[in-house]
């Protein structure tokens, strides 16, 4: 019976490394919030097309997590001019969402290396996505 506890403690543990303060080393993933939700109306022609995302960009140490969080208004800006430039066909179709996605990383990383030298985000979600046309 010891063994089988030492056994499953082993396994749990087994993946951690600890810093010497005793706090775990490594990545320590972090999701950084865009709050209030981002509400843009976008498309060039006819009538106003409107979208409502919210937006969580994630960073692996707390570094990151403290100059992105620093630098949030200017990347919500920016955020809000790339998403507002969109044409329905991106912002209706599953591939045009991930491509925007993708934009979005490149658009934040550059601002970011731009701001602080490094990119600190390593992705961006989308935790909703939606469009009246």
């Amino acid at each position: 019976m010891f063994r089988r506890w030492k056994l499953v403690v082993g396994l749990v543990f087994s993946g951690l490394v600890w810093a010497e303060d005793g706090a775990p080393a490594g990545p320590q993933v972090q999701y950084i919030y865009f709050e209030p939700a981002f509400v843009v109306n976008y498309g060039s022609t006819g009538r106003m097309k409107y979208l409502r995302t919210d937006v969580a960009l994630k960073v692996s140490s707390v570094e990151a997590a403290e100059k992105v969080s620093y630098h949030k208004p200017y990347l919500r800006n920016n955020l809000v001019m790339l998403l507002s430039a969109q044409e329905p066909e991106i912002m209706n179709s599953s591939q045009g969402r991930e491509e925007l996605r993708g934009t979005a990383l490149e658009e934040v990383k550059a601002l970011m290396t731009e701001l602080e030298g490094m990119p600190y985000i390593d992705d961006v979600y989308f935790n909703n996505f939606v469009v009246q046309n």
